[in-house]
């Protein structure tokens, strides 16, 4: 069985005679010990994993002995872990298998690390934070390491622990001078070598913003596979079908900036996984609208037993998208994508526009939030019709991920912005959602009269979204000017 642990941590390069200060006060116990660990990292002799930003080891030692694969996640890193074992477990073979195809694997690199552990707790004994100073050793095994010793600083929040906490202990280092690490990882600084990471490099063309954003959608749609094998995030389909819509988003927007064929095809391609994933996530929503609909109702207005139908019906669509998504994330067309998308962060298919300041990327979002203001203002007329709204959302998403992709590189404005357009696309998805719901339910209405069941609770529930839908797009007509 699979074990998932979330890491956020910080990490901090320091010289051979740093000495971590003293964490203790009153209310808080440091206490301290050291531990000798051994990973060994597996992967192909092209580093297919690490270009995933996938890090595969099997680590013996003091602690955390097993087998653990260590995920990007939206903040920190995801680590699922198995118990120890002499090959690689199945389960995580196959999980692999879209990024590996049938490439073998090997040992890598083996890093060896001497460990003095400062475990912060509070009063109760509850784990704060774990500051971990490590002496790092590495062993090129199949492939040669760049650097092959080194030191630095970890600080992981425990389960009890604050960003605050984070944010003090890294003061504390860093006034005792640690530098914060432009590292990703152990493994890629083995690789790598000290200082080419590239973490931290200042972003100043339009190229290089649009890239990290790219990136981090990539890193998302990585992290979603394992989330959505693991099945334990309900919300793991919907961030990686947004991520999808990101990337795609960003390339129709900011079209000028890439190679148009290139474009083209990756842009197919996510169209069509989202609308895998938008199968199971679109019924996963309608199936919690409708009941939460249903318990909202007055008792006389429930007639029948119509939670049990609605969700005996519901469970059984989500069932059978959920089967499609898992086929599709088996076919080769699926693991073309990630390969593409993971293309497209090392190797972007830019025109000479990528080059310019990154200032000239408002020339787009302008553009697309001039589009927004004329899709708004029609749909939401009196006469304004269901598709003007879903047409008027989908640019409002347009200039919302624009504005996002800008704000990651310190554009105040753009962050500014998509603060406001996420208000906006608040109100037009919940019309998006009550209009499809209102569709669903008449749906069930002609299933349940098919079954000669009383169909007058669907009734009331098609008006009850209809209403939502309508309340949603008065308010939005304050955002049409």
């Amino acid at each position: 069985m699979v074990e998932v642990a979330r890491e956020v941590e910080t990490k901090y390069d320091v010289a051979p005679d740093f000495a971590v200060p003293t964490l203790s006060r009153p209310g808080r116990e440091d206490t301290i010990d050291t531990v000798q660990l051994t990973s060994t990292y597996h992967d192909t002799s092209e580093l297919d994993l690490l270009r995933y930003r996938l890090a595969l080891r099997r680590r013996e030692g003091d602690v955390d002995t097993g087998w653990q694969l260590k995920v990007p996640a939206r903040r920190g890193r995801t680590e699922l872990r198995w118990p120890p074992s002499e090959g690689l477990p199945d389960e995580l073979a196959a999980q692999l298998r879209p990024f590996i195809r049938d490439r073998t694997l090997a040992e890598a690199v083996r890093l060896s690390v001497t460990r003095v552990r400062h475990r912060l707790c509070d009063g109760a004994g509850a784990l704060l934070a774990e500051v971990a100073l490590d002496d790092v050793r590495a062993t090129g095994l199949s492939i040669a390491v760049r650097a092959p010793r080194w030191y630095e600083a970890e600080i992981e929040l425990g389960p009890a622990g604050q960003d605050a906490v984070l944010a003090e202990i890294g003061a504390m280092l860093t006034s005792a001078g640690a530098v914060p690490s432009t590292s990703r990882s152990k493994l890629s600084r083995s690789v790598l070598g000290i200082g080419n990471e590239g973490v931290g490099t200042p972003r100043t063309s339009a190229g290089a913003v649009l890239v990290d954003y790219l990136s981090r959608q990539v890193d998302a749609v990585v992290a979603g596979h394992f989330a959505i094998l693991q099945d334990t995030d309900d919300e793991a389909v919907h961030r990686t079908r947004v991520a999808c819509r990101r990337m795609r988003s960003t390339l129709r927007t900011f079209e000028q900036c890439f190679d148009a064929e290139q474009a083209a095809a990756l842009e197919d391609e996510l169209r069509w996984y989202a609308g895998v994933l938008g199968g199971v996530r679109d019924a996963q929503v309608l199936r919690s609208r409708l009941l939460a609909a249903i318990d909202e109702l007055p008792a006389d207005l429930v007639v029948g037993p119509i939670t049990e139908q609605v969700d005996e019906r519901l469970r059984s669509d989500l069932e059978r998208h959920r089967a499609e998504l898992l086929d599709a994330m088996r076919s080769d067309r699926y693991a073309d994508l990630l390969s593409e998308a993971s293309r497209w962060r090392d190797h972007p298919p830019f025109t000479a526009a990528a080059g310019r300041p990154a200032e000239t990327l408002h020339e787009a979002m302008d553009r697309v939030e001039r589009t927004l203001g004329k899709r708004l203002r029609r749909a939401t007329r009196r006469s304004g019709t269901d598709e003007q709204m879903h047409r008027a959302r989908k640019a409002g998403k347009r200039v919302r991920y624009a504005a996002e992709a800008a704000a990651a590189a310190g554009d105040d404005p753009a962050h500014q912005l998509a603060q406001d357009i996420t208000k906006l696309q608040d109100l037009l998805g919940e019309f998006q959602d009550s209009v499809v719901a209102a569709h669903l339910a008449r749906r069930l209405a002609e299933v349940a009269a098919e079954h000669g069941e009383d169909g007058f609770t669907y009734g009331v529930l098609v008006a009850e979204q209809r209403r939502h839908a309508d309340e949603a797009r008065n308010r939005a007509r304050r955002y049409r000017s």
